[in-house]
């Protein structure tokens, strides 16, 4: 019933389509798309175009291995069952975490994962990456807005404060149900020379503590809390002249990839290792477990990154040339040309994909800030993830910058060369390759 048909839908949908491609024709542009990526990191819909099918090409192969995975899984099960579809992707890959990795809720790892030790975590990894310390401030009487929310002072080894980050991670009634990064106040120089610190707000839906233990966080909330203060950090760090180009107020190709890079940081064994305790005994994570953990972000990641392909493929062929034909009719023949499984007759689900309004002709971004950020990950941080020089030479590449350079001499700069599209998309293509010897190798040493 929700993904099906709906003429309203479709009107608006369209309509929305419509009016931006007429938007952009006024203002000069041939497309939404190429109005949308003006200043980007990617710069035009070509460079998005040329990235997209290089990868879709790469990851074909690829994400069949894991689609025929399913359908075995899913004929041991059943044996009368049809073809594979798109609602037996969720299933299949938790009865995979469970069969091949010994993997159930992911509950058994909570304990390891208390909110003060991913706090401690960050802050040493930080320290040894920018020189930087997490500290808790004291708050004012009325200065924040919930009493859950707490204070850090953002302080560098030389420089001092850099500014201050509250935080308000608690689940509570009538939040929004959201994790994410906004700014208060913009960091910028001032008339005296001095500088405006910044002033940001990092927002989680983390469950409260209680009497009994304190936050326990599961893996994909750890992953969210390094994001998001990856976002944090771009704020922190930045020293722009003018605020509204300061921190994460940059091309949203480029805005992501300071914190998909602390993702990498979320998943690596070593840094994991270095604050993962139990919260009762102070025990460190045992290693087989800790393996297991991180095995398990990368189950069948070729077939999961193909899909964003394909979602990714959809935006841009939505935002190109026009008139558009119906946009049902555009899903079928994006889908079968970039994704490995078929369209499911009578269902619009692009209806319903909420990115279209507010990421028009900006889906690309979150697989292009992955490639950057891997690239980055691959070339400073994947041999020692704590190395000071690496993180200082980020910093100065990149961080410092925000949205005051183009995005493109940014990526350069932290790269050492001008990036084709096709070279970014084997950047991802490396990246998958690690990922699958690290479940394949733990896979193996979990069977008996």
């Amino acid at each position: 019933m929700f993904l099906q048909p709906d003429p309203m839908q479709e009107y608006f949908l369209s309509e929305m389509l419509s009016h931006r491609n007429q938007l952009a024709q006024l203002c000069g542009f041939p497309t939404y798309a190429h109005r949308a990526l003006k200043s980007s990191t990617a710069e035009t819909p070509q460079m998005v175009s040329e990235f997209l099918e290089q990868l879709s090409v790469e990851l074909k192969p690829r994400a069949e291995i894991d689609f025929q995975s399913m359908q075995r899984l899913k004929a041991a099960e059943n044996p009368d069952s049809k073809e594979l579809a798109a609602w037996d992707v969720p299933y299949l890959t938790h009865k995979v975490k469970k069969a091949w990795l010994h993997l159930g809720s992911g509950a058994e790892f909570a304990p390891f994962l208390s909110l003060g030790a991913c706090m401690e975590g960050l802050d040493k990894l930080l320290h040894s990456l920018y020189d930087i310390r997490l500290v808790n401030a004291e708050i004012k009487p009325g200065e924040t807005w919930s009493p859950e929310v707490y204070k850090l002072d953002v302080v560098h080894g030389g420089e001092g404060l850099l500014g201050h980050i509250y935080c308000d991670f608690y689940e509570r009634t009538n939040k929004p149900n959201q994790d994410c990064h906004f700014t208060i106040r913009g960091g910028k120089q001032l008339a005296d020379g001095t500088y405006q610190n910044p002033i940001v707000v990092l927002m989680l839906s983390l469950p409260t503590p209680r009497w009994s233990s304190p936050s326990l966080l599961s893996p994909s909330m750890v992953d969210n809390l390094f994001h998001e203060m990856g976002h944090a950090v771009h704020s922190m760090l930045a020293r722009t002249k003018y605020q509204h180009v300061t921190g994460t107020r940059c091309a949203t190709d480029f805005a992501e990839v300071p914190s998909v890079l602390m993702e990498y940081f979320a998943a690596d064994p070593r840094v994991i290792r270095s604050f993962a305790k139990h919260y009762q005994t102070q025990e460190p994570i045992p290693d087989a477990m800790l393996a297991r953990l991180c095995a398990s972000k990368n189950v069948f990641a070729a077939s999961e990154m193909q899909l964003q392909v394909f979602y990714s493929a959809l935006d841009q062929k939505y935002h190109g040339q026009h008139p558009l034909t119906n946009t049902t009719d555009i899903l079928k023949s994006v889908q079968s040309k970039h994704y490995g499984l078929p369209y499911v007759e009578n269902t619009a689900w692009q209806l319903r994909f909420s990115h279209l309004v507010g990421y028009g002709a900006k889906y690309y971004s979150y697989l292009l800030s992955r490639a950057i950020a891997s690239w980055i990950w691959q070339q400073y941080f994947e041999e020692n993830p704590f190395c000071g020089d690496a993180g200082e030479r980020f910093r100065r590449e990149c961080l410092a910058h925000g949205g005051g350079l183009p995005p493109r001499q940014l990526v350069a700069a932290a790269l050492g060369k001008q990036v084709s599209p096709q070279e970014l998309a084997l950047a991802l293509v490396r990246d998958l390759e690690t990922r699958h010897s690290l479940v394949d190798r733990v896979v193996n040493a979990c069977q008996p």
